[in-house]
C-alpha cells in the first residue's frame, strides 16, 4: 500500500464505531534511495556468481566498505537499522576469504538458535556448501551431527551458550578450527546488555585467550541496530579497536507510524482501556482486509492470550476462515515448530502472526505489510527493529498501541523521541561475581598466568588471590585448575550467582530448571504466577532448607508482584555531581530486601485484584546505584506549599525508575529504588536511591548517572503532562511498589524535580479545580 492508501485505511478506522480519538499522532518516514559502491578488490568469482543467483548485482556502499575493511584485517562494527543488508557485511568478506584459503575457518555467533537457522538457510541458498561446508552447533544439534560439524565444517553458526559450555571447555577437540580461525562474527550486538552482556564479554575474552593459544588472531565483525554508545559498548564487550560503519545506504520504503492511545475510562483516575483490547480490534480489522500483519507483545503469555482473543473475535465477526491463518511465535516452541511457522510466514500461507521479541531479530519472514506493537518495546532500537518487519519491499504501516505505564504515555505524547539517537546499552565489567565465574572457567580451559591480566583487567589479581586461598587453583607462575568438576555447568550466563533453587513441576514430577536465590524470593514465593518457556505455573511452596520451589501448571488472567520492605547503606562513592538544589552520587550500596507479601494484578490493565501477606527471610546483596540528595531550602519550600516530603520523593522515584528505559536499555526488573525522608543515615538528607536489582550491578545505574539530568527532565515532563488529578499508573503509581503506592504526592514531585533542575517553579504548582490540565493534543509530524 502507498501512503495515500494507508491514509484511506486510517480514515476508515476513524469512521468506525470503536474509534474514540485513539490516534494521538502520526509520523511519516519517507522512502530512501540506495547508494551503491564496488569493493576495492573484486570478490571471488564463485561468490560473485552466487550473489547473482540470489538477485544481487550491486553492493550498497556500507556493505562494500565493511567488506573492504574486514578483508584488510580490521575489526569492523556495522550499526545500521533492520533490513539494511547487514548480513552481507559479514558474509562477503568471510566467504571471499574461505573460498581463497581452504584452511580458513569462521565462527558466526547469534543470540538465538532461530536466527542461526535462518542465516544457515541463506548461506545454503548461495550454492557454495561444497566449497564452504557450514553447519549449526547449538542445543538443537543432534549428538551424531556434532562431530561432523566440528571436523568438517569450515563455517560454524553457534550462540554464546554453546560457546561457553560446549566449545571453549573442549577446545582441544576444536584445535584445527581454532588454529585456522580467521573471523568471528557477532550478530545483533545490541542484544548483549546487562547481566547477559557482562557474561558475553567474558566469554569473548576466553575465546580470544584460546585463539592466542593456537596462534590465531581472528578479525571480529559485529552488526547491530543503532546504539547510543557504540565505542563504549565495543570496548566493554570485546576490548579491541574497531572501524565503525554507521551510515545506512540501502533503500527503504516509506513507513507510516501511528501512535495509538487507548481511550480513558476514568479521566480523573487516569484509567484507560486495555492495550490488548485495542490491539485485537486493530489486528482483526487489518486481517479482514487481507493485510499481512505481525503483532508484537512483551511476554510469552501475552502472545498466547492475544492469539486466543484474535481468533475469538474473528469467529465473532464471521471470519472463521481466517482463524487458522493466524499463529503465535515465541521461545519455548520445539525447533521444528518454529521452522514450520517461519516457512508459512515466508511463503505467505499465514496472514498474521503474534510474536514476542523472538521475531524481532533478523529472521527473514517474507513480506509483511503492517506491524502492531502492543506497548513500547523498551528501546528505540527494538522499536525500529519491530517496525522494520512491516513494509520491507513496499510501504508499511506501524501502529504503536500504548499501555498505561509512564514510558508508553511519554512516547505517544513525544513521538519525535523515536527519531533521536538510540539509547546506550549498559555493560559494566566491574561485576566481581561474573568475573570470578569466568575466571574459573578460563582456569579449567587453560592454566592462568600473568599474561591473562590483559583479558580480565583490574579484577584479575584479587580474584586469582582468592581462588588460590580457596584451593581452586594452584599457586605459581602457571595456575592449574585443581577441582574435579568443571565450573561451566554451574554457571548460567543469564544470572549472577550460583546460589540457586531448583524448580520442580509437581504435576509432571520433573525439574524445570534453576533460579538464583534472590530471584526465587521475588518470583517463586507461595502464590506467585511464574512463567517458564512460555508456560504459566502457580508457585505452591518454597522449601528454604532443600532449596526447592514447587510449582503446578495453571491458566491465569493475572500476574503477581512482590511487596517488599527495603533498606540500604552507602558503601563507597565513585562519582558525584551537583544539581540545582541538591547533589547526585554514583557508587556501591548494600541492599537489604524482604518480601513481605504480594499483589495479584489483572493482565494488561494492572488492576489490583488482591493482596496477600508472606513470611520470608530477608536477603542482602551489594550492587551499584545512583542517588540524589535534596538540600534543606527545597525541603522548606515543599513544606510551605503543603507538599508531602516522603510522597514527593516516592513519586519521583517511581516515575524515574519507570522512565529509565528512555535513557538506557533497561527492563523494569533490572532496577529498583527506595526513598528516605526526612533523611538517610549515611547521607543525612532526604534521598532517592535507584540501584541495579542484582548482586554486583550490571551498568544500568552507571549509564543512567551519565544522563541523569535528561532522566529527571523526562520524569518531570511525564508527571505534569498526565491529565489525572492526583497521580495514576500513567505517571507516579507503580504496580511493583512494595508499599502499595503510599504515600505519593504527584504535584510535590513535580515541584521537587523542577527545583532540582533549576526551573521556574510557579508553573509546576498543581492546577486549580477551575483550570485542570488538559490532555495533550493530537500531533501530526
Amino acid at each position: 500500500m502507498s501512503q495515500s492508501a494507508w491514509s484511506e485505511f486510517l480514515e476508515r478506522i476513524k469512521r468506525s464505531a470503536n474509534y474514540r480519538g485513539q490516534i494521538v499522532a502520526t509520523l511519516f518516514v519517507p522512502a530512501r534511495e540506495p547508494v551503491f559502491a564496488d569493493p576495492q578488490q573484486p570478490l571471488h568469482p564463485l561468490l560473485t556468481e552466487a550473489l547473482k543467483r540470489v538477485g544481487i548485482e550491486r553492493l550498497y556502499q556500507h556493505q562494500a566498505q565493511a567488506a573492504d575493511a574486514a578483508r584488510r584485517g580490521e575489526n569492523v562494527a556495522i550499526f545500521t537499522p533492520t533490513a539494511s543488508g547487514k548480513t552481507w557485511c559479514y558474509n562477503l568478506p568471510v566467504l571471499d576469504t574461505l573460498l581463497r584459503d581452504l584452511n580458513a575457518r569462521a565462527f558466526y555467533l547469534f543470540p538465538t538458535k532461530a536466527l542461526a537457522q535462518d542465516q544457515l538457510r541463506k548461506l545454503q541458498e548461495l550454492g557454495l556448501t561444497n566449497q564452504v561446508p557450514s553447519g549449526t552447533y547449538d542445543g538443537d544439534t543432534p549428538q551424531e551431527i556434532r562431530r561432523w560439524v566440528r571436523e568438517r565444517c569450515r563455517l560454524v553458526l553457534t550462540n554464546p551458550d554453546m560457546l561457553h559450555v560446549g566449545i571453549l571447555p573442549h577446545h582441544q577437540l576444536w584445535a584445527p578450527f581454532f588454529r585456522h580461525l580467521r573471523f568471528v562474527v557477532i550478530d545483533e550486538l545490541h542484544t548483549y546488555r546487562g547481566i547477559f552482556g557482562i557474561h558475553f564479554s567474558y566469554i569473548l575474552r576466553r575465546l580470544r585467550r584460546i585463539c592466542r593459544l593456537y596462534g590465531s588472531e581472528p578479525v571480529f565483525i559485529c552488526t547491530s541496530a543503532t546504539l547510543g554508545n557504540p565505542e563504549e559498548a565495543l570496548r566493554h564487550l570485546i576490548g579491541l579497536p574497531f572501524r565503525i560503519i554507521a551510515g545506512d545506504t540501502s533503500p527503504m520504503p516509506a513507513k507510516t507510524l501511528v501512535f495509538w492511545n487507548p481511550p480513558f475510562l476514568d479521566l480523573e483516575a487516569g484509567i484507560r482501556a486495555r492495550a490488548s483490547t485495542e490491539a485485537v480490534w486493530l489486528m482483526v480489522k487489518l486481517l479482514s482486509e487481507g493485510i499481512r500483519t505481525i503483532a508484537f507483545t512483551k511476554s510469552r503469555l501475552g502472545t498466547e492470550l492475544l492469539l486466543r482473543y484474535v481468533r475469538e473475535q474473528l469467529a465473532h465477526e464471521w471470519l472463521d476462515h481466517l482463524r487458522d491463518k493466524v499463529m503465535s511465535y515465541r521461545a519455548g516452541y520445539l525447533p521444528e515448530e518454529r521452522r514450520e511457522i517461519e516457512r508459512k510466514l515466508f511463503s505467505g500461507e499465514l496472514l498474521g502472526v503474534i510474536a514476542t521479541s523472538a521475531l524481532e531479530l533478523g529472521i527473514d519472514v517474507g513480506e509483511l505489510q503492517a506491524a502492531i506493537l502492543v506497548g513500547y518495546p523498551g528501546t528505540i532500537a527494538s522499536t525500529w527493529q519491530r517496525a522494520g518487519r512491516a513494509g520491507r519491499q513496499r510501504e508499511g504501516l506501524v501502529i504503536l498501541v500504548a499501555t498505561a505505564n509512564p514510558v508508553d504515555q511519554h512516547i505517544v505524547h513525544n513521538p519525535d523521541f523515536l527519531l533521536q539517537g538510540a539509547e546506550p546499552i549498559a555493560v559494566s565489567p566491574r561485576n566481581p561475581y561474573i568475573a570470578a565465574a569466568h575466571l574459573m572457567c578460563a582456569a579449567y580451559e587453560l592454566p592462568l598466568s600473568e599474561v591473562d591480566r590483559e583479558f580480565f583487567g583490574d579484577l584479575f589479581d584479587p580474584l586469582v588471590a582468592r581462588m588460590e586461598e580457596q584451593g581452586i587453583i594452584s599457586k605459581g607462575e602457571r595456575k592449574f585448575w585443581l577441582l574435579r568438576q568443571r565450573p561451566h555447568d554451574d554457571i548460567s550466563i543469564r544470572s549472577v550467582t550460583a546460589d540457586e533453587f531448583q524448580i520442580i513441576n509437581r504435576a509432571a514430577g520433573a525439574g524445570l530448571g534453576t533460579v538464583e536465590r534472590w530471584r526465587a524470593f521475588r518470583s517463586l514465593y507461595p502464590g506467585a504466577i511464574y512463567l517458564h518457556m512460555g508456560d504459566t505455573y502457580f508457585a505452591e511452596a518454597l522449601d528454604l532448607t532443600k532449596r526447592i520451589a514447587y510449582v503446578q501448571p495453571t491458566v491465569a488472567d493475572y500476574y503477581t508482584v512482590p511487596l517488599e520492605q527495603k533498606d540500604n547503606e552507602v558503601l563507597r562513592v565513585w562519582e558525584q555531581k551537583p544539581l540545582q538544589g541538591g547533589t547526585a552520587f554514583l557508587g556501591e550500596v548494600k541492599v537489604r530486601e524482604q518480601v513481605i507479601g504480594f499483589k495479584r494484578l489483572r493482565l494488561f490493565t494492572d488492576e489490583v485484584l488482591s493482596a496477600e501477606v508472606l513470611d520470608l527471610p530477608p536477603e542482602e546483596f551489594e550492587t551499584v546505584g545512583l542517588w540524589f540528595c535534596v538540600d534543606e531550602p527545597i525541603v522548606t519550600e515543599l513544606d510551605e506549599h503543603e507538599f508531602h516530603l516522603m510522597g514527593s520523593l516516592h513519586a519521583s522515584e517511581h516515575t524515574a525508575i519507570a522512565l529509565m528505559s528512555l535513557v538506557v536499555s533497561a527492563d523494569p526488573d533490572d532496577v529498583a529504588g527506595i526513598s528516605y525522608a526526612p533523611w538517610h543515615p549515611d547521607t543525612h538528607q532526604p534521598t532517592v536511591f535507584i540501584y541495579d536489582g542484582f548482586p554486583g550491578g550490571a551498568g544500568f545505574s552507571e549509564a543512567a548517572f551519565e544522563r541523569l539530568e535528561e532522566l529527571l527532565e523526562r520524569t518531570l515532563e511525564t508527571i505534569i503532562n498526565c491529565p489525572c488529578k492526583a497521580g495514576c499508573p500513567s505517571c507516579v503509581q507503580s504496580p511493583r511498589c512494595g508499599s502499595e503506592n503510599r504515600p505519593l504526592d504527584k504535584w510535590g514531585a513535580a515541584y521537587l524535580l523542577a527545583r532540582l533542575l533549576g526551573k521556574t517553579v510557579k508553573s509546576f504548582l498543581p492546577p486549580t479545580e477551575k483550570s485542570p490540565l488538559s490532555p495533550p493534543q493530537t500531533q501530526q509530524l
